[in-house]
């Protein structure tokens, strides 16, 4: 639930900003927060450095696909509604579920796939003027 909550204040918050600055000075001020509290849970665990292998190679393309993707989230808030952009791009659980589908062989359920179709009409029926 805190996540959630979360989340939606920074969506809000994110385009509070636009008001007065740019994609790339939202972008660098919000990815330098991010980094702050990205230092403080290393200090506060103490994490050892991992070894390399495709588990830590999967931590790393999740952080580069993560931080891409806000690089173009906050692109799209620039140019949208926060009302169209942040549903839209809330349907990447879907993409996870897919990928997960084709390259893990994890089963979708038919309830999972009823809700992906739901979520995908709730975007176009929220994004239709």
């Amino acid at each position: 639930m805190l996540c959630l909550l979360l989340w939606g204040v920074w969506g809000f918050a994110i385009k509070i900003a636009y008001g007065k600055l740019t994609w790339s000075q939202a972008y660098m001020l919000s990815s330098l927060a991010s980094f702050a509290v990205t230092l403080a849970f290393i200090f506060y665990l103490r994490p050892s450095m991992p070894n390399f292998n495709r588990f830590s190679i999967a931590a790393v393309v999740a952080g580069l696909a993560g931080s891409l993707g806000y690089v173009f989230f906050v692109k799209a808030l620039e140019r949208g509604e926060a009302s169209i952009v942040l549903p839209l791009t809330a349907l990447y659980p879907a993409v996870t579920v897919v990928l997960a589908f084709l390259f893990l062989h994890e089963k979708i359920s038919m309830h999972q796939l009823i809700g992906i179709l739901l979520a995908v009409v709730a975007v176009v029926l929220l994004s239709y003027e």
